[in-house]
């Protein structure tokens, strides 16, 4: 029985990850959020705040895949903390969300999130908390999807590498939580790389 760790579970795109997942009978799923009023699961949550080390040990404990949509910010001491935990715990793999932008894209159309490259933005502390995982010892991948939409539909996906600028587009939430919840079941896919991901046209 493979156990999954579903950090940032109230977020929008973490309750579509669950949905894909609750009812798949190989896998242990424990949700992990920090709100108490938000829990959907009782059976399945424990509450806990990426923020707090201890709770990041608690929560990571016997996991064999950690899933995060935690999210906005500040992402780099949210990833710090994982990293450590999850070696407390002596566990590698890691499924990371992240914006799009923070390796740059085809068109400038992120100037309002802040340059990757200062870590006091919106991109630049995404970009941190990306270079901190991919330097650490877990197996790591970072999906990176692009302009989020609320349509209730999971779409075929372009996905394009970390070195290939990739043009605004749009992706439903539900798709990204499908794609997130396939990497929990076939977990050896993608690692060490950041898959940015699209709906086709």
């Amino acid at each position: 029985m493979k156990n999954v760790v579903l950090l940032g579970a109230a977020a929008k795109v973490g309750k579509y990850t669950y949905e894909f997942l609750k009812d798949n009978h190989d896998l242990n799923l424990t949700l992990v959020m920090r709100n108490p009023d938000k829990v959907y699961d009782q059976e399945r949550t424990i509450i806990g705040d990426a923020l707090n080390l201890d709770n990041m040990i608690k929560a990571t404990k016997d996991a064999d895949v950690v899933i995060s949509t935690l999210g906005p910010r500040p992402m780099a001491e949210m990833a710090e903390n994982i990293i450590k935990a999850m070696d407390h715990n002596h566990v590698k793999r890691l499924i990371w969300t992240a914006s799009l932008g923070i390796y740059g894209m085809a068109e400038n159309i992120d100037a309002d999130l802040g340059n990757p490259a200062d870590a006091t933005t919106y991109l630049g502390d995404q970009r941190q908390a990306a270079d901190l995982l991919f330097d650490s010892d877990l197996e790591v991948t970072i999906v990176r999807p692009n302009w989020l939409t609320m349509a209730d539909v999971v779409e075929d996906l372009q996905i394009d590498d970390r070195h290939t600028p990739t043009a605004k587009g749009q992706i439903s939430r539900k798709s990204v939580g499908h794609f997130l919840a396939n990497l929990a079941v076939d977990d050896q896919q993608f690692i060490n790389e950041s898959p940015a991901i699209t709906a086709k046209n």
